[in-house]
This record gives C-alpha cells, structure tokens and sequence, in this order.
C-alpha cells in the first residue's frame, strides 16, 4: 500500500518559531507523521537556520525583508496616513523565503501540500502535477477591518486579499478551524472547491510529556501564590487595552500578592505603565522561550485570561485548557469552539472588562478554584480531543 507524502507549510518551527499558525501548523505535522504517513515540515520565514529531521527551514533574506517593510510603511504612509498596514508587507516580505522553500517541495515531490494563509506562502508555489493543495483559513485581512475601532488600511487590505485570491488558483480544498474563520471564508473569497471545518490539532502526548515549571519560586512568590496566564497580552489585538485595567480590578479586590505569567515580547510602553500598579502584583516578564519552556509554565499558572478581541481558533486556550488552566475569555471568533462556561472556564461578552474581572476575583478563592481546575482538564481532554480532528484531515487528504 503507498504511503501518502505530505508537505506542511508553516512561517516558522519549534524551538524558533512562535505564534498560533506556525504551532497549529507544527502540531498537524507531528500528528500526520504519527499517524504513519511520510510528512515534512517546510517553513518559510526562518533565513540561516540549520534543517532538522524533517524540518526544512528557508526564508527571505533580512535585508530583503527590512527594505519591503520600509518601503511600503513609506508607501502606505503617503496613500492613507494614520491607518495601520502590515497584510501587504506580510506577504511580500514572505515571498523570496517561499521561493526557495518551494525549490524543496518539489524535490520532496508530495501528494498533498498544506499551506498556511498569513503571508499567502502559495504565491511562491509551483504546484507539481500529482499533489494536492489543502489552504487552511486562519488569518483573512478582511475580518480585520470588520473590528471595532479598528484603524487599518483598506487599501492594504484589498491588497493582500488580491494576492490571497491568486493562490486559491492553485487550492483543491480548504481548511477553516472555526465557524467563525468559515463564515469569514465564505464572506470573503469565490472559491468552488471542497471547503471543511476542522479545529486545529493538538499533540496532547508530547503536551502531557512536559513537566510544570516553579514559576513561583522563580519570581519569589509563595507556593500558594495564584498565578495568572495573560498569553500574548503585549499586543493591541490581544487586549493590552485591557490589561492593566483587569489588574487593577483584581488587585483591588485582594491583599494577596497575585502573579501574572506574561509570555513573548512586551511593548516598551506597557512595561512602564506596570510600575504604577498596586504592590500585590508580581509579573513573570519571561520573553521569548521555546515551546517546552513556555508550556512548562503555563502548567503552573492557576488560570488565564484572555482578554484578545480577535480570535481565530486559539491554539493559546486550547494549550491551556489541556494542561488543566481554565480560561476567561470574551467571545470572540471561534473561543467559543474551545470554551465551555462552567467545564473549562468562562465567556463573558467581548468588551465586558467588568464581567471578566468578576469572574477572575471569584477564582483567586482556593475553592471555586480548584473545583474549575479539576473539571478543566477532563473536560478539555474529552471534548477537545484531537483524535476526531486529525481523522478528519486524514480523510480529507485520502480523498484529494
């Protein structure tokens, strides 16, 4: 019996890489490789980094990548100043590291290839004849402009759509990991092949193999200290807005010291306005780690919040959760696929700071809190599953 060759495309990889599609990418191919096809991992937006078994990692040159960023901030400054544009840049930037992975596809010679969305890697594609294009649906600039408040480039945006819309050309189906990214998909894009809703893929086994880190000891807070998961809370988009308020709430609420467990790069601009919070509060600045390191402290968080105002099928909660951390998040995009208020965690209205503020003071109560963390995991490992999932990805590649 042949053994079906797969080429998933992804930004970047573990211990590199970082952000939601690079991981769900990252997972889907540890997961199609277990199942017992042939699969290979190509990135690329990762220039000068060795390949590993499997791993083959290209990207654009930084000096390329840094002239398409200056260039077009200069260009879109001019055509729409004060609006932000990046789809554009995203995608140009990305596109002589596509070329030179592409290079490696072809010699690979794959039956199906799965390409990620963000930064629209398939303009750089040379299909081969006998291989399969699967597009899976995370990011879609339009939905973008759709947020409230939001302040971005049309211009960018219909951009970027444009050269997206030229790579469904090469697409035989399409992967959305939520309703919602569905519902977007549909809204925005003509495409007549077989589109699928399937949730991103989770290696639970190599999940549970990591060991929880002493984030409290290494922050100097007591062992009963509860810990806060605030993941990607630096950015505009994940709730940075929200954050220092949902602190302040807390710790108004508390006398205890509370830790916050704040991952990835932090803006300049926040960090300073840390300093003026109550004493009580205790963040755990990591930066950037690799993926073990960074799950090995959210094991030791007490629960999260996310407070992000766009969502797509967050593999944030769905890590979380799996590692037995309840999440309060707003429903938004697809949380909802993924939270279930009671079981692992809460949704509160998007906006609702108040509410979700509420719902953290109640969980700092060692009760309320240990009875949520014991149904997270169990919850989250029933339903969140990824055996259904990858089963559904398995046939879809069987019947392209």
């Amino acid at each position: 019996m042949t053994v079906l060759k797969v080429a998933v495309v992804a930004y970047s990889a573990p211990p590199h890489g970082a952000g939601g599609v690079a991981s769900a990418h990252f997972n889907l191919f540890r997961l199609v490789q277990k199942s017992g096809l042939e699969a290979r991992l190509f990135t690329f937006g990762e220039d000068g980094l060795r390949d590993e078994a499997d791993i083959i990692r290209r990207g654009s040159p930084g000096w390329i990548v840094t002239l398409v960023q200056k260039t077009l901030g200069v260009l879109f400054a001019i055509l729409q100043p004060d609006k932000g544009a990046y789809q554009t840049a995203d995608i140009l930037k990305s596109f002589i590291g596509g070329r030179r992975m592409n290079r490696e596809i072809v010699a690979f010679a794959p039956d199906v290839i799965v390409l990620s969305d963000h930064g629209a890697p398939g303009l750089a594609l040379d299909k081969p004849n006998k291989s399969k294009v699967i597009l899976v649906s995370h990011h879609n600039p339009a939905r973008f402009l759709a947020l409230a408040g939001a302040n971005y480039s049309r211009l960018d945006a219909r951009l970027a759509l444009y050269l997206e819309h030229r790579v469904l050309i090469k697409v035989d189906a399409v992967v959305c990991p939520s309703v919602y990214m569905r519902e977007w998909f549909a809204r925005t894009y003509k495409f007549g092949g077989v589109i699928k809703v399937i949730p991103n893929l989770l290696d639970e086994e190599a999940l549970k193999a990591i060991p929880p880190m002493d984030l409290r000891s290494q922050f100097n807070m007591e062992p009963e200290t509860v810990v806060v998961y605030l993941p990607s809370a630096g950015g505009a988009l994940k709730g940075a807005y929200h954050l220092l308020d949902l602190i302040r709430r807390m710790c108004g609420r508390s006398k205890k010291v509370i830790g916050f467990y704040v991952p990835g790069d932090i803006p300049p601009t926040l960090m300073e306005q840390t300093a003026g919070l109550p004493d009580q509060a205790r963040f755990c600045f990591t930066g950037q780690l690799s993926y073990a390191e960074h799950i090995a402290n959210v094991k030791a968080c007490s629960f999260g919040i996310s407070p992000s105002l766009i969502e797509n099928y967050s593999m944030a909660l769905l890590e979380a959760v799996h590692c037995g951390v309840p999440m309060l998040v707003f429903e938004t995009g697809g949380n909802a696929d993924i939270i279930q208020n009671g079981e692992n965690g809460h949704l509160v209205a998007e906006g609702d700071v108040e509410a979700l503020s509420e719902l953290a003071i109640e969980l700092l109560e060692a009760g309320t809190l240990q009875e949520l963390r014991q149904k997270t995991k169990v919850f989250s490992q029933g339903h969140l599953s990824s055996r259904t999932a990858l089963k559904a990805y398995l046939d879809l590649m069987a019947s392209l």
